[in-house]
């Protein structure tokens, strides 16, 4: 469901001569070869400081269709020393841990409650989009993702009309 309507979507850009058929990274669109590109919200983030104004670079979590991905972590059974790991992962899920993932523009799975009751400071936040733009956010399942990655592999080509380089 989700895979065709963003098939959709493209196909509609494309036939409007809107869509160029490259990877956009920091370098494109430093070049101006892909002015508008869609992207994880850290990628761009950290483009827009390593660009440093040159070009100015807006980062925008769109009204609607904000999808999240997640990281796991985990404790093997057989660790040699698996209380150490229990105590990374408590920090990992701290105040501060969270912060840290935050600096480097990962939004961790507590921010929106971190901004909710004060914890972010502020200069964090003014590097940030607006922390409303967050809320709404899908976090897709597992079979979801595999059905989006079936239509968008299997029917890209037929659909959109454009080889991806």
């Amino acid at each position: 469901k989700a895979g065709e309507a963003g098939l959709a979507f493209f196909a509609e850009v494309n036939k409007a001569g809107n869509f160029v058929p490259v990877i956009g990274k920091s370098a494109s669109l430093a070049q101006g070869s892909t002015p508008i590109i869609i992207a994880w919200d850290y990628n761009g983030l950290s483009w827009r400081d390593s660009l440093n104004g040159n070009p100015p670079v807006e980062v925008v979590v769109p009204a609607s269709g904000v999808v999240a991905g997640v990281y796991v972590q985990a404790i093997s059974a057989f660790a040699p020393h698996p209380n150490a790991a229990k105590l990374w992962m408590e920090y990992l899920y701290s105040d501060e841990g969270q912060l840290g993932w935050l600096k480097g523009y990962c939004h961790p799975i507590r921010f929106n409650d971190l901004v909710k009751n004060g914890k972010v400071p502020q200069e964090m936040l003014d590097k940030l989009p607006p922390a409303e733009s967050y809320e709404k956010a899908v976090f897709p399942t597992l079979d979801e993702q595999a059905k989006g990655k079936e239509a968008i592999t299997t029917k890209w080509d037929s659909v959109v009309g454009a080889s991806v380089q």
